[in-house]
């Protein structure tokens, strides 16, 4: 399994993984992919990709103060239980601490398994909220399912990796 750098060309794929995952990851425009691989944006979409073909995807914004976050994680269903998200949890990791921060976070909704998934890989859960609509405005954010979802942290590696050094 390699992990790569999304192109153009590949938003048919992660549009359709997405789609198809909605429940779990919820919904972001194809633009928003668009304008992270072409550069406008700063963030990066890696895949994972076996014997040719592609199999799941992340979506990481970074911001201040020095963080990086997962704002999409997916896999087919037909590959998981197989170390690919670890694998692209990794990549992120090793992309996080060549920019500089300090700090991984991600959100899940309660109610998802992947939860447990988060706690394996040394997230720790440090506050819970109600899920938000990007196209609503002040109190009206709150999404129309209203769920519970956990908010989750880790250091990317970057303080240890100095330590040792």
């Amino acid at each position: 399994m390699e992990i790569i750098n999304a192109t153009i060309p590949d938003i048919k794929y992660i549009d359709w993984l997405r789609s198809k995952e909605f429940n779990s990851i919820g919904f972001i425009p194809k633009v928003r992919y668009e304008m992270e691989i072409t550069g406008e944006r700063g963030g990066d979409i890696i895949l994972a990709k076996e014997n040719n073909d592609l199999v799941g995807f992340a979506y990481i914004t970074y911001g201040p103060p020095y963080s990086a976050k997962i704002q999409q994680i997916a896999i087919q269903e037909d590959a998981r239980r197989m170390e690919r998200a670890t694998a692209l949890i990794d990549e992120v990791s090793t992309r996080a601490k060549r920019r500089g921060c300090a700090e991984i976070g991600c959100r899940c909704a309660e109610d998802l398994e992947a939860n447990n998934f988060w706690l394996a890989l040394g997230f720790e859960q440090v506050s819970t909220g109600r899920g938000k609509s990007v196209y609503s405005k002040g109190k009206a954010k709150i999404g129309k399912r209203n769920r519970l979802i956990n908010i989750y942290r880790r250091q990317s590696g970057l303080y240890e990796a100095s330590l040792i050094k």
